[in-house]
């Protein structure tokens, strides 16, 4: 066939922001993901490269893969957090592909984005570049929850079930960064985490209605068929069946196929009739037991097939689905259809059992009715109408016209599994000179060793590890566990809780307004005009008093310029977005530390930090120092002035009384 004038996105398009978003938080689990997906995922959902990721520091996917993985570390892809598995969980292999992606506006006017992804395909450059596979995407934004119709409730379940997915796979593996607290407040990589929470709460309690996401937790993908396919809205009569698989079972036995077992099914149940077409769709160089078995397909109606291609250069097929309609030849139109795509392969495994140890893999789909369609007769190009645009299928061709039989193939290679180590992490806390210590987060019930970059332990206290040299973005650890040794590499966290960072710059005053004018955009690496207009009044206090100043008043206009554009910024806030404004202000003032300008306005022996105390500087919500938001607050400007050395310094209340 040749190729389409316009193709389908591909899996990692499908992690571009909206227009006036940016990503905030997302899970991903699957059965396999590359560190050149994910960076290309990640470039594409946060808006931020490499280089500006490592700098930040903050997870934004939560990343879930099967035991079969190695570790992604955070220093290789900047933004994952690969929760790796506890321990053995009670399944055969974690085989779901899902996503669950949350955008933040740019303007707070907006309201939150929500998407959803199953995928067959994984989280690979080979899905990218080498296999056919299928996507199903749903989003949801704030607003349509306020909007009449019953729609968006389907949508709130199908979130709702990601969500309850999620948080069971979740309960296997090692999150603890993703809830860490540094100063007894948590990161800005877990306040996104919640925030992103709190919109899916949003959703479960407009939630109706049964979810078209499923997966087989508790009872097999092939049982839910049959449930789903029972209701009065899908029964009835369909004379069209296609069905494809990346894999099939193996052997060479005579028991019946799966696919032969769904056809019994749908006749049995009425949904198919005798006389249907039925094609099966195959990987014709390793299809397993089905090139053992094509005389016996053959016989029961169906016809195997090769896969549709999209490009000139030939793909697997990997995808896995089951479309069944009623086709008119007269009109090519194609009515009362229904889909299922997901993860499941048309094998014991993938869709007979539900998840078990050592028999049923954990896998996760979808069943809906997509809109009428048109089947695309033989020579024509399909067109976005097309069934033949939506999946990997045609009618061409089949397996008697190949040029060698269809192929058994190789069986599945068997990885050994790679578990999570005694500790996630561990933080960096500055000491005397060039040195520090590596404490652990929390309490391992296994005794660790750091290692330094020599490879030689650690000096151990009783905090944790004395590190000598600058802090490192990662370290070796070893241990044993029942007589056998192990080793990881392990994420080390500063003291804002940015994981596998970068140093963080040093930013002059124009840079630190400028990227926090941009809040809540993660901030941009790029330098703003540093002859750029800055506007601001000098406060009565230091007009009153130019006798006293032994400086320029270029400095005073500089720092007086941050400290009402901080207070610009946040009088406007609402109370929900406080505390990560806090975090990041925490951040963008520390960059600061050190800066010329800043040195020269405290040789007046005034702490300029002193005046976002006052109350026409802060939020209605934080004006109180005894209310949460002005404790949070308070407690971070006293450690930006420790920062800053500002702490002894006279406040501007104090200068104006003088």
């Amino acid at each position: 066939m040749t190729g389409y004038a316009k193709l389908p996105p591909s899996l990692v398009d499908y992690f571009d922001a909206p227009r006036g978003y940016t990503g905030h938080f997302g899970w991903l689990c699957g059965y396999s993901a590359s560190e050149d997906f994910l960076e290309s995922a990640l470039d594409r959902f946060t808006g931020l490269n490499k280089a500006a990721r490592a700098h930040h520091g903050h997870s934004k996917l939560a990343l879930f893969l099967d035991a079969g993985n190695r570790f992604i570390s955070p220093l290789t892809v900047p933004g994952v957090m690969h929760c790796q598995m506890s321990a053995a969980p009670p399944l055969n292999l974690l085989h779901a592909k899902v996503a669950l992606l949350g955008f933040k506006p740019h303007d707070e006017q907006h309201g939150w984005r929500l998407r959803l992804l199953v995928s067959t395909g994984n989280w690979t450059r080979q899905s990218l570049e080498e296999s056919l596979d299928l996507v199903w995407c749903l989003d949801l934004s704030a607003e349509a929850l306020h909007q009449p119709g019953e729609a968006w409730r389907q949508s709130c379940a199908d979130f709702r079930a990601a969500q309850m997915l999620f948080d069971e796979i979740a309960g296997w593996c090692d999150t603890s960064l993703l809830s860490l607290t540094i100063n007894d407040q948590p990161t800005l990589s877990s306040l996104a985490r919640r925030e992103v929470e709190s919109w899916l709460s949003q959703c479960r309690k407009y939630a109706r209605g049964t979810p078209r996401l499923v997966d087989n937790r508790r009872t097999s993908l092939f049982s839910q068929l049959k449930r789903w396919l029972s209701d009065a809205e899908r029964q009835g009569k369909r004379n069209y069946l296609a069905m494809g698989s990346g894999f099939y079972e193996g052997g060479n036995g005579s028991a019946p196929l799966v696919p032969e077992k769904i056809v019994q099914l749908l006749q049995e149940t009425a949904a198919l009739t005798h006389s249907a077409q039925i094609d099966l769709y195959v990987n014709p160089h390793a299809c397993q037991a089905v090139a053992q078995r094509v005389e016996a397909l053959q016989a029961q109606g169906m016809t195997i097939r090769p896969p549709a291609q999209l490009r000139q250069v030939e793909r697997t097929l990997h995808a896995k689905f089951i479309f069944s309609a009623n086709h008119r030849s007269v009109s090519d139109m194609l009515t009362r259809g229904w889909l299922y795509l997901g993860s499941g392969n048309l094998t014991g495994p993938g869709f007979m059992q539900r998840m078990k140890p050592a028999v049923g893999n954990l896998e996760a789909g979808v069943f809906f009715c997509p809109d009428r369609l048109a089947k695309t007769s033989a020579g024509k190009q399909p067109a976005e109408n097309t069934l033949s645009w939506l999946l990997p299928i045609q009618s061409d061709s089949d397996c008697d016209d190949l040029s060698i039989p269809l192929q058994a193939g190789e069986e599945m290679t068997e990885r050994p599994p790679h578990y999570a180590p005694p500790i996630s992490g561990l933080l960096w806390q500055p000491g005397a000179g060039n040195q520090g210590l590596l404490s652990p987060p929390s309490a391992s019930p296994i005794t660790i060793t750091v290692l330094d970059m020599a490879g030689v332990p650690c000096p151990e206290v009783t905090q944790g590890f004395v590190w000598q040299g600058e802090m490192p973005r990662s370290v070796s650890i070893r241990w044993q566990s029942e007589g056998v040794s192990f080793g990881a590499d392990i994420p080390v966290m500063d003291e804002l809780g940015r994981i596998a960072a970068t140093p963080l710059r040093q930013l002059n005053l124009d840079e630190v307004l400028w990227q926090l004018s941009h809040f809540p955009q993660p901030p941009d690496l790029d330098v703003v005009d540093p002859e750029g207009e800055q506007a601001g009044l000098l406060p009565d206090m230091l007009q009153s008093h130019p006798e006293d100043m032994s400086l320029t008043s270029q400095p005073i206009r500089q720092v007086m310029s941050l400290i009402e554009g901080i207070a610009e910024c946040q009088t406007r806030l609402s109370e929900d977005q406080w505390l990560y404004w806090c975090r990041s202000l925490e951040q963008t003032l520390l960059q600061a530390s050190g800066n010329a300008d800043l040195a020269r306005f405290t040789d007046l022996g005034i702490n300029p930090l002193s005046a976002l105390k006052a109350a026409p500087f802060r939020p209605a919500f934080a004006e109180d120092d005894d209310s949460l938001p002005g404790q949070d607050y308070l407690q971070m400007l006293r450690r930006i002035e420790t920062a800053w050395g500002v702490s002894d310094l006279h406040a501007f209340a104090e200068t104006a009384n003088e």
